[in-house]
């Protein structure tokens, strides 16, 4: 009996440890202060389960202050346009879970918003999830990767990690 309950005690203490020790997941909110702040693209991930693969683009930026965003990209990988710079800015909405950007300027001939599931790995690694499903632009209502994961310029984004500058 006393081995028995030696373990139950041990199994217990060893579990309690575990909870108040554990990282939080990916799926926790997040500070709305913590992703203000200047973002270097880290990596990205292109296409669907079956062509999925992580690449590292030539440049992105992010700033994020505490109403507006600005971002830039250089997309010479997919154009082999001399013009291959892209950018935007406006202003956002942060829940915790999910970052809307309202596109008040944009390289692109739409404006409208864009939906990103957010989380961060400690506080100098953000990442970004584009949720196809809830953009909004103007005009292009149904745009959505096809089910091979390209969009019209090429693969598909799923995931943007980036790394704290500042």
């Amino acid at each position: 009996m006393k081995y028995v309950s030696f373990s139950f005690c041990l199994v217990s203490a060893v579990l309690l440890v575990a909870i108040c020790y554990a990282e939080p997941k990916a799926s926790d909110s997040v500070d709305g202060k913590k992703i203000r702040g200047v973002w270097s693209i880290e990596t990205m991930d292109t296409g669907n389960v079956e062509n999925r693969k992580t690449i590292v683009p030539k440049a992105f930026m992010i700033f994020i202050t505490e109403k507006y965003y600005s971002a830039i990209r250089d997309l010479a990988e997919k154009s082999s346009s001399s013009n291959s710079k892209a950018a935007d800015a406006g202003t956002y909405e942060f829940d915790g879970k999910e970052l809307v950007v309202h596109h008040m300027v944009s390289a692109f001939p739409v404006l409208g918003s864009m939906t990103f599931k957010c989380s961060m790995e400690g506080d100098n690694i953000l990442i970004l999830e584009p949720q196809y499903d809830k953009m909004k632009m103007p005009g292009m209502e149904g745009m959505k990767p096809s089910a091979d994961g390209k969009m019209g310029y090429g693969d598909m984004a799923v995931k943007y990690r980036f790394k704290r500058m500042e």
